[in-house]
């Protein structure tokens, strides 16, 4: 255990204790395994949350020295240097026990004067940049498993196997490095968490065996993110002074603030989940919606799920209006957050990556990270607009986001994207006139026209696709061939020409329209233990 560079100031006084995981990305997803993926993400959780608190009960520390304790991260305020490093070993040395491979970073920070308003901030301040310094140092936790020609590798880490699993049924037990055997260990404490958090009537969604997703051939990484959160947290006591009405923050108001603002995020992202979740299961009571949602990370304003690829966009939809709403519901989060941006309530935006049942799970998520970023650079009035984009993977080996999205160039010389988004996710007419064209109304209009009894049918479709392979020239020769045979000529020409920035809305709409819930779904016998990326 570290607690960084430095020398303290001699005196009494208050520090800062800052515990935090690092490289998560890479420890929830380094298994194409479901089971693993949970498993990792409830360990992740933990450390910010049962094992800092458990840590300051044995330790004899006060419950008030936790100012923030969320899924991998805690703050807290502690009387001693000595007290902090105590609290930093509890939590470093159980990682090392309980999660190996997880990177858990402590750092305590400088003493300060608690009764001075002017000095926890840079206090704090300065616990970070320790906190940075020390786990820039580390060495990476792949070299405290160096695998050496006579060890027996794990199937799914490459790393020394410390034990066999099993993962189906009457399968041959397999190797397994200590920090896989770890995560199945915690699956069932998070399967646990994941029903009591979404109650019994909506939990029915989550898989019983957590390796088997049910689909319909197509499933759905789905990350999505708080919009402008980092605003929030950004002179974090200036924001709380002009709540406060005070000139300067004292470090019991900053406290409580950031205590109370950690525990309603958490909160409203938990609810904003638990609504999609239920519009989900309320606009489909005739389907059988059981085994198609697995909630993967839920923390602060982060999400991620893996759903049914028929689910993802009617979810990212519900939970966005959720989160707003839910956000605006906060008291001091909304306070906070009006303070920092001008607007009560917070927006979300959402990557969705569509892939094949077996496409391994952690490419599929960085492209649904990457998406996600790419639908969060649309802003109106100042605000960040809620949006998402998606991709469909028809190839079993997905690029870079940038190489997706080139532009085809056809044979006249000009270019098309293949791709319209991102969609803006309020209504059009809430939206500044030039992004109107973003919206998922028209999108969703689209979609509507082709239906069995609207005015666009799947051969007429096909055939404007085919003729936009050849040139836009060709593309609006059929264009007009079609709306020459319909009655509203001007709004199916709007929604089907292409855009002032060379998309078509119609290469989006038949890729959305090949992933249907009614599609005959694989029964638990007949589906592959892990539904994203692996093998049995």
């Amino acid at each position: 255990m570290e607690t960084g560079p430095g020398v303290d100031r001699p005196g009494a006084g208050r520090r800062w204790v800052l515990i935090e995981t690092g490289g998560n990305q890479r420890y929830i997803f380094g298994s194409n395994r479901l089971r693993h993926v949970v498993g990792a993400s409830q360990l992740v959780h933990d450390v910010g949350t049962a094992w800092v608190r458990e840590a300051t009960d044995r330790l004899g520390l006060s419950p008030d020295s936790s100012v923030m304790a969320v899924s991998g991260k805690a703050l807290l305020l502690v009387d001693s240097a000595e007290a902090g490093r105590a609290i930093v070993r509890e939590v470093t040395g159980r990682a090392l026990r309980e999660a190996p491979g997880m990177r858990v970073t402590g750092a305590v920070g400088p003493a300060f004067d608690p009764t001075d308003d002017g000095a926890h901030e840079p206090a704090r301040a300065e616990a970070y940049r320790r906190h940075a310094a020390i786990r820039a140092a580390r060495p990476d936790p792949l070299v405290r498993d160096r695998v050496f020609p006579w060890h027996r590798l794990c199937r799914d880490s490459g790393l020394p196997a410390a034990g066999l699993e099993v993962y189906g049924e009457g399968e041959e037990p397999v190797p397994a490095s200590a920090g896989m055997l770890a995560r199945s260990r915690a699956r069932d404490r998070a399967q646990r968490r994941l029903r009591e958090k979404l109650g019994e009537q909506l939990a029915t969604v989550v898989p019983v065996h957590l390796d088997v997703l049910r689909h319909s051939g197509w499933v759905a990484v789905v990350h999505a993110d708080g919009n402008g959160v980092g605003r929030i947290f950004h002179r974090f006591n200036e924001h709380v002074a002009r709540v406060e009405g005070v000139a300067q923050t004292s470090l019991a108001g900053s406290a409580q603030y950031q205590r109370a603002v950690s525990v309603e995020l958490d909160t409203a992202t938990w609810q904003a989940v638990r609504d999609a979740v239920a519009q989900l299961v309320a606009d489909r009571a005739d389907e059988d919606m059981s085994g198609r949602l697995l909630p993967i990370v839920i923390g602060g304003d982060d999400v991620t799920v893996a759903c049914d690829a028929a689910l993802a966009v009617p979810f990212v939809q519900a939970y966005a209006a959720a989160f707003a709403r839910r956000t605006a519901a906060q008291p001091q989060l909304s306070a906070i957050t009006e303070a920092a941006t001008g607007h009560v309530g917070l927006t979300a935006s959402a990557g969705i990556a569509v892939v094949k049942s077996h496409h391994p799970f952690a490419t599929a998520y960085g492209l649904a990270e990457a998406l996600t970023v790419s639908a969060k650079r649309f802003t109106s009035t100042g605000r960040p607009l809620a949006a998402f984009d998606f991709h469909v993977a028809h190839t079993s080996t997905l690029r870079e986001l940038a190489e997706l999205r080139e532009y085809v160039h056809l044979d006249d010389g000009t270019a098309v994207a293949r791709h319209a988004g991102p969609y803006l996710l309020d209504p059009a007419e809430q939206l500044p006139a030039e992004l109107r064209h973003r919206s998922v109304e028209l999108l969703d209009e689209l979609d509507r026209g082709l239906d069995s009894d609207g005015w666009l049918s799947g051969v007429q479709a096909h055939a404007l696709r085919e003729a936009a392979d050849r040139n836009l020239a060709e593309y609006r020769r059929q264009l007009e061939l079609l709306v020459s045979r319909i009655h509203h000529r001007d709004r199916a020409r709007e929604l089907l020409d292409v855009q002032s920035d060379r998309f078509l809305r119609l290469f989006d709409v038949l890729h959305l329209r090949g992933l249907r819930l009614e599609a005959p779904a694989r029964s638990a016998a007949e589906t592959e233990p892990t539904p994203v990326g692996g093998a049995r």
